[in-house]
């Protein structure tokens, strides 16, 4: 199986990005969001699964389908730690194990298992390895553990591959943000930049600077993260959006080649009375709602709205949303890079994209892969 120069783009079961993709742990659904004896359906990578909660606290991801008639799983009901199928009543446990069958013969349930998968929890977020194999142990983020607050985002479902995603890059702030960095008084960030990039043990490191600011960061951590430390884009007041700044983690989770879940986490550095002010502004606030600012975004790619047009009380989290989104989903949904013209502030995109066809290369080669590793301090770098 030979890589082309866009391999990275393409994640299905019968590809190479998609089986290097499975063989790490993958988000795949909000915590908070999946109650005790709720299913859902969940396609991931052109794949779909059934996600539940047993009435036991534990998430259970198995096969999409009934091994019966093909009914869809995530329509039956969740009894215990095991799933029923709403079409004749088959039921499942966690394992895919077929264990009962109304009016057939007893022995014949044994004979009948689905696909299923491991999950963990962790940073708020429900988390499968859908590769082949035993699954390697769950990465974890110190920098995300300390005792700050804590919040997991409205996961952002937008319709381009999750490597535009990947690819936003740091040089874009100043443009693609200028109406929401305007608005809190930011101009120190709209200076332009120049990028540098190298590979590290985790990923790729951007360093961008600009005249007279202190250097920054950006960790692109193999193979779909990305790690930020934003002083604007906080879910507050404005005054919020002045002052703080939060620690930032994002997985770029391919749905198919054409869309894509973004799932983040933030850690701003509050604690004590300033931290129980702030969530009880946050509180106050209005959740981001994707069907809301996704249109938002598509308006303005369709020429019906403008970015200044954005309401004045929104927070500077939903308009830097709609910003990406504007700029991201606008450049199609598989971007054509055989005509891209990429300069010098892409120097990242150029290494990250090289890193990721020298391990798919190897892949296919059946020659050893890099063991990336996670490094505490990361956050730290920009200080």
């Amino acid at each position: 199986m030979a890589t082309t120069s866009d391999a990275f783009v393409y994640t299905g079961p019968d590809t190479l990005a998609g089986r290097y993709l499975r063989s790490f742990w993958q988000p795949i659904y909000r915590s908070q969001d999946l109650e005790r004896g709720r299913v859902v359906a969940v396609r991931i990578m052109s794949e779909d699964f059934t996600l539940y909660r047993g009435e036991g606290g534990a998430a259970h991801l198995i096969a999409s389908r009934c091994a019966h008639r093909g009914t869809r799983l995530s329509t039956g009901w969740v009894e215990g730690d095991c799933l029923r199928c709403l079409y004749h009543g088959w039921k499942y446990d966690a394992s895919g194990q077929c264990v009962e069958q109304p009016g057939e013969d007893g022995g014949f349930a044994a004979k009948v298992r689905l696909a299923s998968y491991p999950t963990e929890e962790y940073l708020g977020l429900i988390f499968a390895c859908l590769g082949e194999g035993g699954a390697p142990p769950l990465r974890r983020y110190p920098d995300f553990e300390r005792p700050f607050v804590f919040e997991v985002g409205t996961p952002e479902i937008w319709p381009c591959n999750y490597f535009n995603r990947m690819e936003n890059d740091p040089a874009h702030v100043p443009f693609v943000h200028r109406e929401s960095l305007s608005r809190v008084g930011k101009g120190d960030q709209m200076a332009p930049r120049t990028v540098t990039a190298e590979e590290t043990e985790y990923g790729v490191r951007a360093t961008m600077r600009s005249a007279g600011q202190p250097a920054r960061y950006v960790h692109y951590i193999m193979p779909n993260m990305t790690q930020t430390r934003s002083q604007t884009r906080v879910e507050g007041s404005v005054a919020d959006a002045q002052r703080l700044w939060a620690d930032r983690l994002f997985w770029h989770v391919p749905i198919d080649d054409h869309s894509n879940a973004t799932f983040i986490v933030d850690l701003t550095h509050l604690s004590g009375m300033e931290a129980d002010a702030y969530r009880k502004r946050r509180r106050s606030v209005e959740p981001a709602r994707v069907e809301t600012l996704n249109a938002f975004g598509a308006a303005v790619l369709a020429g019906r709205r403008a970015l200044r047009e954005m309401p004045a009380d929104m927070s500077t989290y939903k308009q830097f949303w709609i910003e990406d989104y504007t700029s991201l989903v606008g450049q199609g949904s598989i971007p054509d890079r055989e005509h891209e013209r990429l300069g010098r502030i892409d120097a990242h995109i150029i290494l990250l994209r090289s890193v990721w066809l020298r391990e798919l290369k190897a892949l296919a080669a059946g020659e050893p892969l890099k063991e990336w590793r996670i490094v505490p301090g990361m956050a730290d770098m920009n200080a």
